[in-house]
C-alpha cells in the first residue's frame, strides 16, 4: 500500500518537533458512524481539529497527516513520552468499513514504521499504555475478532516491503468549506449526531433562522459548536433523547450510569431516566449558577486534579499517577474542563 500524505501545515495541536520517534501508539477512532474513515479524520485534523495524530487508516488507506518527528497530542499523558516520543496511529472503526481489512492496513504500516525508525516490537504500545484509557477498545476487549495479541504477531509477520509512501506530498491542508460535508464530518468525527434534523434544532438554538443547510449558515453553526457557545434558546424536551443530544453535542458521555451517577451528585435520586428527572438534570448541567458544579473556572487558569477523582468526564478511569498534580485549563464546557497537560476532559467537581 501507500501511505497518502495530507500534511498539516500548522503545528499550534502539537508540541512541535522533537519525537525521536522510540515508540509507536496505536488508537481506534470510536467513532462507528458510516463515512468516518481515514479521508475524513484526516480532514478533520487539515481543519485545526483539538487534538492531533500522526496517521488514519481504514480498510481502504492510510495518510499520514504529521511528519513523524513532530510531538503530536494524541497520548493523553502531556509532554509525557507518549505524546513526545510515539507516533500516533488512529484505526477508524467507522461501521461500513472492514475491520479487518483496517488491521491488515494498520499492521503494515506499524512494520514500515518499525523499520523505518529501528522501533522493536516491544515499543508498540497502546493507547491504554500512557493514559489508562480503554483505547484502542476493540483490539483491547477482542470483541471484533482481532485481539491484541493477534495484531502485534500479524506485525511480527508483516513484510516491510508492502508499505511506500507518496512521491509527491501535498503540504497544503485541505481547505473545507461550509457545505454540508464539512460540518457533517465535523459532527461524525465529535460523535454527534450530524442528520439535518438535528442540525436544523442546533441553528434554531443558536439563532440561525430558517436553516435549510447553505454554506453561510453551516460556516455559522460549525463555528458555534466548535466555541463551545452557549445557545440563545433552549434546545431541550422532556424525553431522555434530549438530555442525551445536549450530552453528546457537548462531547459528555452520555450513557445511563453517567447520567445516573450526575444526577446523584446533583441531589436527583433515585435515578431512573424519566422524563422530569432528565429536565431536571439538563437544567442543572445548563445552569452555571449551580453550588455543585461552579462554573467559575476560566481557560488558562491552574487547577489540581483531585485524589479522589475516579473518572473522567468521558468516563474512562483516572490513573493515579495523574491525580494531586496541577494543570491548566484549555477549555470549558457544562461542568467538565480539558486539561491541557494531560489532554483530558474532566469532571469539575474533581478539581480544585
Amino acid at each position: 500500500m501507500e501511505i497518502k500524505q495530507q500534511l498539516v501545515s500548522s503545528r499550534s495541536k502539537t508540541f512541535g518537533a522533537g519525537n525521536p520517534c522510540n515508540f509507536i501508539t496505536i488508537h481506534e477512532t470510536a467513532n462507528q458512524r458510516v463515512g468516518a474513515g481515514a479521508q475524513m479524520h484526516a480532514n478533520l485534523q487539515s481543519n485545526g481539529y483539538t487534538a492531533s495524530w500522526h496517521y488514519q487508516v481504514d480498510d481502504k488507506e492510510m495518510i499520514q497527516s504529521f511528519p513523524d518527528e513532530v510531538r503530536c497530542w494524541h497520548a493523553g499523558d502531556g509532554q509525557g513520552k507518549g505524546n513526545g516520543e510515539s507516533i500516533g496511529i488512529e484505526i477508524c472503526v467507522n461501521s461500513d468499513s472492514d475491520f479487518r481489512l483496517a488491521i491488515e492496513n494498520t499492521a503494515k504500516l506499524v512494520r514500515y514504521l518499525m523499520e523505518k525508525h529501528q522501533i522493536a516490537i516491544g515499543n508498540v504500545v497502546q493507547h491504554n499504555h500512557w493514559s489508562g484509557k480503554d483505547c484502542p477498545h476493540f483490539l483491547r476487549s477482542g470483541t471484533k475478532g482481532v485481539t491484541w495479541a493477534q495484531f502485534i504477531q500479524l506485525v511480527q509477520n508483516t513484510n516491510q516491503g508492502e508499505v511506500k509512501k507518496q512521491d509527491s506530498a501535498p503540504s497544503t491542508p485541505v481547505q473545507q468549506t461550509g457545505a454540508n460535508l464539512s460540518i457533517v464530518d465535523w459532527m461524525n468525527a465529535n460523535q454527534m449526531d450530524s442528520s439535518f434534523s438535528n442540525r436544523a434544532r442546533l441553528a434554531k438554538a443558536y439563532g440561525i433562522q430558517n436553516y435549510t443547510g447553505t454554506a453561510v449558515q453551516n460556516i455559522e453553526l460549525m463555528a458555534k459548536l466548535r466555541a463551545g457557545s452557549t445557545p440563545s434558546t433552549s434546545t431541550s424536551t422532556t424525553s431522555s433523547g434530549s438530555i442525551v443530544d445536549y450530552m453528546n453535542s457537548n462531547g459528555m458521555d452520555s450513557s445511563f450510569a453517567n447520567r445516573k451517577k450526575l444526577a446523584e451528585q446533583y441531589g436527583i435520586t433515585p435515578y431512573s431516566g424519566t422524563a422530569a428527572q432528565n429536565l431536571q438534570l439538563l437544567n442543572r448541567l445548563k445552569n452555571t449558577e449551580s453550588t455543585t458544579a461552579p462554573q467559575s473556572f476560566k481557560t488558562g487558569q491552574k487547577v489540581k486534579l483531585k485524589s479522589s477523582a475516579q473518572k473522567y468526564a468521558t468516563g474512562e478511569n483516572i490513573p493515579s499517577y495523574v491525580k494531586n498534580k496541577t494543570y491548566t485549563i484549555q477549555q470549558v464546557k457544562a461542568n467538565r474542563v480539558l486539561l491541557k497537560e494531560i489532554y483530558s476532559w474532566v469532571n469539575i467537581s474533581d478539581i480544585s
